[in-house]
Parts: C-alpha cells; structure tokens; sequence
C-alpha cells in the first residue's frame, strides 16, 4: 500500500477530514483547519486515515487519530503517529498529551504512559479536548519527546 500525505488547508480537505472523523466516532467539530496541524493519507484519492496535533506552548494535544475501515492493521495510524512526533520535535515541543477511549494499549506501545489529568499542563486543561468534547473516562496519555 503506497500512501501519500498532505497538509489539511482547504475547506474541501477539512470536511473530508471530518467525515472520516465522524465514522470512526471521533469528535471532529472542534478542530479548525487554520489553527491546528492537521494531515491526511491518502491511498490514490481515497482519504483512507487522518491525525492532527494541537499546540499548545511547550505542549501539543494528539487530536484525530482515525484510520478508515478496511485499511485499519495496515500500520497507516503508527504512520501517521510517527509523522506528527517528528513535526513536534521539529517544533521543539516538550510532550504531547492525549485523551483515549479505545487507544490505549495502541498509544502505550509508542511509548505513551497514562497520567493523571491534573498533572497536565493547564493551557491543554483548558482545551475543548479536555474541558468538554472527551468525556472523564477518556484516559490521559503522555509522551515526553525532548
């Protein structure tokens, strides 16, 4: 399977981002084009995975992480896990943080380690992610990537 990447910049690209979104139940109204660094696989022209990050300060919230039915397996999320760790550390980011209901065992296998919510920096508290989109039983994961 050859996948190609490209930056999410258009409105076009953004509401296909957020179907897919939608069939995986990932929240997705949230997001915004213009602020957050959101990327799409593609397989040809069939949007078949997406992730996006966050900033926040020295922080980035992992945010989207979905990949299409019937591709899922196929290492497209550990890709696209991998592409946006390597934009954080261009960024120079301390960590990024998450919030996962089904994920977990997936996100420790990165190398995230389970933290409690209150020991995340307050700017990402703060977010839509952690204020009100993601429910309590959502687990907190963190990576620290300096």
């Amino acid at each position: 399977m050859e996948l190609t990447y490209k930056l999410i910049s258009d409105s076009e690209g953004f509401e296909a981002f957020r179907t897919l979104l939608k069939s995986s139940d990932l929240p997705a109204d949230d997001l915004d084009y213009k602020r957050d660094l959101l990327v799409g696989y593609y397989e040809g022209d069939d949007l078949v995975g997406t992730g996006g990050l966050e900033v926040y300060g020295d922080y980035a919230l992992l945010r989207s992480l979905s990949v299409k039915m019937g591709i899922r397996g196929k290492s497209v999320g550990s890709t696209i896990t991998e592409y946006l760790l390597s934009e954080a550390r261009k960024k120079k980011l301390k960590g990024i943080y998450l919030l996962t209901e089904k994920a977990r065992g997936f996100f420790l296998k990165k190398g995230f380690q389970d933290v409690d919510r209150k020991h995340v920096p307050k700017e990402l508290q703060a977010s839509s992610e952690f204020s009100h989109v993601c429910p309590d039983t959502a687990v907190a994961m963190h990576l620290d990537i300096r």
